[in-house]
């Protein structure tokens, strides 16, 4: 009984533990992370990324790109952009292999950005603040 009791112990931890790294990403759905930034008061859309993609940086399996940004007010009254860019690829394949690219294209939007986040999730690699990302969830 207590090696049973154990083992279901182990299994809700991993299950706890993979629902909330899974919780860190933004919404699978481009429509849904779109509704949902704006939601939180992002200006947000969605594009087909396989023009885009082709032209700019060669991705290929490239289904679209959301993104979404705002300003607001830090404590010292600064204006700050809160921005997120996610990339949807057909599969993890192809966004394995577009990695790299999308990372040094992240560090040029990086700036001096202190709570940036650069990803991948499965079939999309996304990259901006942390407040965006969550705001994409």
């Amino acid at each position: 009984m207590k090696k049973i009791t154990k083992i279901l112990a182990i299994a809700l931890l991993a299950i706890m533990s993979l629902t909330v790294l899974a919780a860190c990403a933004p919404n699978a759905d481009p429509d849904k992370a779109v509704k949902s930034l704006e939601k939180n008061g992002y200006k947000a859309g969605k594009e087909d990324g396989l023009l885009s993609g082709i032209l700019s940086l060669g991705l290929e399996g490239l289904d679209c790109i959301v993104s979404g940004s705002k300003s607001v007010e830090d404590k010292d009254g600064e204006t700050k952009i809160e921005h997120i860019t996610i990339y949807y690829f057909e599969d993890s394949d192809a966004a394995k292999a577009a990695f790299e690219k999308l990372q040094s294209k992240s560090e040029d939007e990086k700036e001096d950005e202190t709570d940036w986040v650069f990803k991948q999730s499965g079939a999309m690699i996304y990259y901006g603040t942390k407040a965006a990302v969550k705001a994409a969830q």
